[in-house]
């Protein structure tokens, strides 16, 4: 005898139904918050500088201001700190905002003596100093003033802000 094909269930075809527009809904938010997101990101440009094979990020000019600063990222700084009940050590990522790419180039030439510099300060540091929002400013503000330092004279005033993109004590 021949077997009878059951007939599919009015249910099941409901769940498939709802199922299937529960994942075309997601897809549909998923996809907005990608273009919303990249809409957000258009207001950066990256440039990728050919002597080293970094990125250099612009910032978009604000409305009132014409100049577009151009922010150097160093490499990730590790360091031992000077606590002397347990050993401790800091990991730091330093972004350095500059006028342009001029003050940029400017800094690159100088940057072996500018990471040395921010290496010792780092070493000197307790980790008791840099877990407050204080002790972050004040080593902020003193990266800034290494750099002021190292750059040319006439590229001093350029030199902007410190940034930190990562940092961890541990």
């Amino acid at each position: 005898m021949a077997e009878a094909i059951p007939p599919v269930k009015k249910r099941k075809t409901f769940l498939l139904v709802v199922g299937l527009v529960v994942l075309l809904v997601v897809i549909a938010a998923a996809v907005a918050f990608f273009l919303i997101r990249n809409k957000q990101l258009e207001a950066y440009s990256f440039d990728v500088d050919p002597s080293e094979n970094k990125p250099a990020v612009r910032a978009a000019p604000a409305a009132s201001n014409s100049a577009k600063h151009v922010f150097a990222a160093l490499d990730m700084f590790t360091a031992n700190l000077a606590d002397r009940d347990r050993d401790r050590f800091a990991q730091v990522a330093v972004m350095i905002e500059v006028g342009d790419a001029k003050v940029d180039s400017a800094l690159k030439a100088v940057l072996p003596i500018v990471r040395s510099e921010i290496l010792l300060l780092l070493s000197a540091k307790s980790a008791d100093e840099l877990l407050t929002l204080q002790g972050k400013q004040t080593l902020a503000q003193q990266i800034l003033d290494i750099a002021r330092k190292q750059i040319s004279p006439e590229f001093r005033s350029q030199v902007y802000a410190v940034h930190f993109s990562s940092f961890v004590i541990q």
